[in-house]
Formats: C-alpha cells, sequence, structure tokens
C-alpha cells in the first residue's frame, strides 16, 4: 500500500473562538484520492466534540511519499514498522535541541554552491566557517528528515498576437483578482508547509545540508531536479 505526505490549513473551534491551524501527516492509501479523503476525515474529527462540525478545512495539499528511504550508503525500502521503531528510539535517546545537537539549518538560507559537491567532504568545505562549524559532521550520529520537493511555480501565459484594448483590460483585471487571491492566501495561511508538492522524500543523514545534498544526488538527472525542496524533520 502506498503512503502519501499531506499538509493541511483548517480552522476549528478552540477556548470560545474559531482559531487558525495547521497539521502534516501521513496517511496510507491505494491512491492518492483514498488517502485525501482519510486525511480530511482525520482533520474533521478532529474538532471540539462539544461543537461538531465547527472544524473547516481550508487548504490540503497531498503528495506521494518516495518508497526508499535515501542513506549515505545507498537507498533502503521504507519498512514504516522498522522506521516508527528507529524514530522513537531516536526521540528517546536524545532532545533534538537545533543548537545543541547540531543537526539541523535551514538548506534554503545557505548558499547555494554552483554545482553539486562530489562528496560529503567537498560539501563540507564548500560551506561557510560559521554554517559547516555548527553542524554535526559524524556518520555516528545519524538523524531522519524529510524533503519536500515542491511543485513548479505557475508559469506566466504569453501571446504570440498582441492583445487588442478590451482583451488586455480583461486580462489586467484577471492578474488583479489573482494577486489579491494570492496576497489574500499568504497573509492569512499560517501554515509554509501547505504548498504544492510533487514528492515526499525521508533521508538519514547526519545534517540537514547533507540530507539535501543526498536528494539532489539522487534527483540530477531526472525531471525533478531543478525543482526547489523544503527540508524538515518527519511530521
Amino acid at each position: 500500500m502506498k503512503a502519501y505526505l499531506f499538509s493541511a490549513w483548517f480552522n476549528q473551534w478552540h477556548q470560545g473562538q474559531i482559531v487558525d491551524s495547521c497539521s502534516s501527516g501521513i496517511f496510507h492509501g491505494a491512491n492518492l484520492d483514498e488517502a485525501r479523503q482519510e486525511a480530511e476525515k482525520a482533520l474533521l474529527a478532529s474538532g471540539d466534540p462539544e461543537h461538531p462540525g465547527t472544524v473547516k478545512i481550508e487548504k490540503i495539499v497531498i503528495a506521494p511519499v518516495h518508497n526508499q528511504i535515501l542513506t549515505e550508503t545507498g537507498e533502503v525500502p521504507l519498512d514504516w514498522k522498522q522506521f516508527s521503531e528507529e524514530m522513537t528510539r531516536i526521540l528517546e535517546s536524545a532532545q533534538l535541541d537545533d543548537n545543541e545537537q547540531g543537526y539541523w539549518v535551514d538548506c534554503n538560507r545557505c548558499p547555494a554552491p554552483t554545482q553539486l559537491s562530489p562528496n560529503i567532504e567537498s560539501l563540507q568545505l564548500d560551506l561557510p566557517e560559521d554554517i559547516r562549524s555548527g553542524l554535526n559532521w559524524s556518520l555516528d550520529k545519524t538523524y531522519f528528515f524529510l524533503v519536500s520537493v515542491l511543485s513548479p511555480l505557475p508559469q506566466q501565459q504569453f501571446f504570440e498576437e498582441p492583445l487588442d484594448e478590451p482583451e488586455q483590460r480583461d486580462l489586467q483585471s484577471m492578474d488583479e483578482d489573482e494577486d489579491l487571491e494570492d496576497a489574500g492566501a499568504s497573509h492569512h495561511c499560517p501554515c509554509p508547509d501547505v504548498v504544492d508538492k510533487e514528492l515526499a522524500v525521508l533521508v538519514r543523514a547526519r545534517n540537514s545540508v547533507v540530507a539535501a545534498w543526498l536528494w539532489r544526488k539522487h534527483a540530477a538527472g531526472t525531471p525533478l531536479a531543478g525543482n526547489a525542496i523544503r527540508v524538515t524533520p518527519p511530521p
């Protein structure tokens, strides 16, 4: 059975008022529609039992989860029972503190190298000193990460023939409406993870920079190689 990552933005009743909420998780299903139904059912059932029907889903996005875990020694088939047990052991053995553990840095804030580093040693040297010195580079300590491969942004429409004045006004009006909708969504949605995704990939690596590098190495030469990514802890 396939697995799917969902991220949702929804409203729910909390302490006498309706508030924005975010949720992410992984559901199993025969196909994407079945997984979406399970996710929506779980969200709608998460509300205050004294106020049934007060959960309203604003947006939900779902992406398939890659059936292999990427590791520094190769790909491993994704066994969900084993993965859950390993995650539990990691959480019980160490409190993952951003500063003390050195496993985490926001990869989007790191200066991107001009080309893919050939190995982890080169990757380490490619990073600025203030970033690499705060990260764990020992293979004795590894952590799980979730790499979300984002969908490309919609491309702007282009027209080969010049538009007459009424068509230009109509197109401008449509663009302004879309801009307002986008601005409203970005203003109100408190969930940065609720963006369209092509794929979700579990990675085990010594830090988040290596996790991103492993995905880039895996995706090289594929249609997803140029997609933006987001690296987070698993939900």
